[in-house]
């Protein structure tokens, strides 16, 4: 039967350890799955797979940099696109947890400068893409602008007037201005640079040494070049300010830190136990339609059990990162290629290979 518990409950069940012989095929179909996914002369991935909370693959494929044909290695560091916002998710609940915030509360308390003719939008609406905020991403010209370097509040000022979507809560529209505009409140909130904020209170508890803000890295861990695909072959991604995507999608990390950030999630470290579990519950909208977005995650389901997940895309790079509880089983897919989803679906392939292999 399908549980429809949390990560914490999880911890308490017994999943049956994986036979030598079992992750020995396991090992072999992951890897010609990902040779023939990333050919040695492209770029392309590191890949992580995790069960129990012990690395049952970690591998690198293709190449980190084309002109120079440095093979990519599974301890480079690449950019994370969207995955940023499960941390941005975590700050603003730990902030929450502290007392600082409720997600309750009227973006407009943190920043006054909002329109008021938008009508009440709180800290959850932004958390579950419910807020029918514009995505700035999606408005004309933006990739024109997108590698010049911006404050918070000029990319704010530049988004915030645009008319809504619809009433807060009523609908879900994914929309990277929500987790900017978290990025603004947690600053608001802390008196913190966003990027000091979850360093200080994220990943440097946690050991999450290679992971930050694109730009203040604390780590001198090797950073990757990133591709997109033209019809010359692949080509150098075009240059971008990562201050644009903030809090939205301008974090870097390695798999292992990824898996490290696994380890806190299974365990219900850093968060309260309930924090999490709301944070892997699909929202549920005003006229009772539950959507498949909980805070930082997309919810669903893989093979008939629950999978909690998240691609990543900026140019040059994609990213899936997803968790099957059930299983105690976790995927990280890193990529410097461009192309939208390549990454989400390796790491579901990845997932489909382990649990077509384990008992049940």
């Amino acid at each position: 039967m399908l549980l429809l518990h949390f990560p914490a409950l999880y911890a308490r069940e017994v999943v049956a350890p994986i036979a030598p012989a079992l992750q020995d095929e396991i090992v072999r179909r992951l890897d010609t799955a990902l040779t023939r996914r990333y050919p040695p002369d492209q770029p392309g991935a590191a890949i992580i797979v995790v069960r129990n909370g012990h690395t049952i693959f970690r591998k690198a494929y293709g190449l980190a940099d084309v002109s120079k044909q440095l093979p990519m290695t599974p301890d480079m560091s690449l950019r994370l696109g969207s995955v940023t916002k499960q941390f941005t998710a975590a700050a603003i609940l730990l902030l929450a947890e502290q007392g600082k915030l409720t997600l309750s509360d009227d973006i407009r308390k943190f920043l006054p400068e909002f329109p008021v003719e938008k009508g009440r939008i709180t800290v959850e609406h932004l958390l579950t893409h419910t807020s029918g905020i514009v995505s700035y991403t999606a408005m004309r010209g933006f990739r024109a602008r997108s590698a010049i370097e911006m404050s918070a509040a000029d990319m704010i000022a530049h988004f915030k007037d645009e008319p809504k979507l619809f009433e807060a809560g009523t609908h879900y529209a994914y929309s990277n201005s929500n987790y900017f505009l978290l990025g603004a409140i947690i600053e608001q909130v802390s008196g913190l640079a966003y990027d000091d904020f979850v360093a200080q209170n994220i990943f440097i508890p946690l050991g999450m040494n290679d992971t930050a803000v694109e730009g203040h890295e604390r780590s001198a861990r090797r950073h990757v070049q990133g591709y997109e695909q033209s019809g010359q072959g692949f080509v150098p991604s075009r240059v971008i300010s990562m201050s644009q995507a903030y809090a939205a999608g301008a974090m870097v990390s390695t798999v292992d830190d990824l898996k490290r950030w696994e380890a806190v999630i299974a365990g219900t470290r850093l968060l309260a136990e309930a924090s999490w579990e709301k944070a892997f519950t699909p929202f549920t909208l005003s006229d009772g339609r539950v959507t498949k977005y909980g805070y930082g995650w997309e919810i669903g389901k893989l093979s008939g059990l629950k999978i909690i997940s998240h691609g990543g895309y900026v140019d040059g790079f994609n990213a899936g990162v997803l968790r099957i509880p059930e299983l105690k089983l976790y995927v990280a897919v890193l990529s410097n290629t461009g192309g939208r989803g390549d990454a989400e679906s390796v790491a579901v392939q990845a997932a489909s290979i382990v649990m077509a292999q384990t008992p049940d």
